[in-house]
């Protein structure tokens, strides 16, 4: 019964192939070891380095604009300024002149509104520690860093 077994085989292994189709990818959970160069530790299993991972904006540092508008704070609230010089020998009889005194307070509080477009860095790229949630494509080769966890 030869063909029986061969029969078998083919019948798992189709299943099997559909069953792979239907999962056209995998998720994973990891943990960046290091950054420079950088390494995934895949769920205690696999080390994954830079030519295997391809990192969403949610993990890395990027650019973008943004709309602000706003009004800053008060800068330089009141305050005074004191001196004191003096004039040294002159004149006859040779004499000196001495100067002190005291601005009054001043209030040079204000603040600036601010309404424009701008562009703005995102600090957002993976450090060591942190925890990763990765999808795999199907063949396997390359894995999406989606996003950290918690």
């Amino acid at each position: 019964m030869p063909d029986a077994a061969e029969l078998l085989k083919l019948i798992k292994k189709s299943a099997l192939e559909a069953v792979d189709a239907s999962k056209p990818m995998n998720f994973f959970f990891g943990q960046v070891k290091s950054t420079e160069p950088l390494v995934i530790d895949v769920e205690q299993k696999m080390k994954l380095g830079k030519s295997q991972l391809v990192l969403s904006r949610n993990v890395t540092d990027f650019e973008t604009e943004v709309s602000v508008d706003t009004i800053t704070e008060d800068a330089l609230g009141e305050h005074s300024h004191s001196f004191s010089f003096e004039i040294g020998e002159a004149g006859e009889p040779p004499h000196t002149h001495g100067f002190s005194g005291n601005v009054g307070n001043s209030d040079l509080s204000h603040a600036h509104k601010i309404k424009k477009r701008m562009k703005v860095t995102v600090h957002n790229g993976l450090a060591a520690g942190d925890k990763v949630i990765l999808i795999q494509n199907k063949g396997g080769q390359k894995y999406l860093v989606l996003d950290r966890i918690g």
